[in-house]
């Protein structure tokens, strides 16, 4: 399964050894995101270092960890999408337009633990939990 995976995704993989980094460091699924993902989240590093305890080396290697696991989009894949994602989700949280528009370009789902995602109906919308028991059938 395809899916493109939300910023929180990632943010819960770097805080706590949990399901959301098992499964991220599994390889079960076909894992993307915007290429700008990882700039967004070292602009958090100190946030997520307080919150997880980790020391800034064991940080550092768990996050190129996670980037060998995935594939990282480039704008210009997704560019098209981003007024029909933008007009999706202006109500919603426009903020979290790139997901919706990277999605619907690699026509495939996106993993959040956000409920504003499930507030639209282009794309499916799957939380840790599904992704746990689709990853333990396969």
């Amino acid at each position: 399964m395809k899916l493109v995976l939300d910023s929180n995704i990632i943010f819960s993989a770097l805080i706590k050894n949990s399901t959301t980094r098992n499964i991220i460091l599994s390889d079960v699924f076909e894992l993307h995101a915007p290429e700008y993902i990882f700039s967004e989240i070292t602009k958090h590093k100190e946030l997520i270092l307080k919150k997880s305890k980790m020391n800034q080396g064991d940080f550092d290697a768990l996050l190129l960890l996670l980037q060998k696991h995935i594939n990282l989009v480039s704008k210009e894949k997704y560019n098209e999408k981003m007024a029909l994602a933008e007009d999706i989700l202006k109500d919603i949280d426009i903020i979290d337009s790139p997901f919706l528009a990277l999605a619907l370009a690699l026509n495939c789902s996106i993993w959040s633990n956000d409920g504003h995602f499930k507030q639209q109906d282009k794309v499916d919308v799957h939380i840790t939990k599904e992704l746990t028991n689709i990853n333990i059938k396969s």
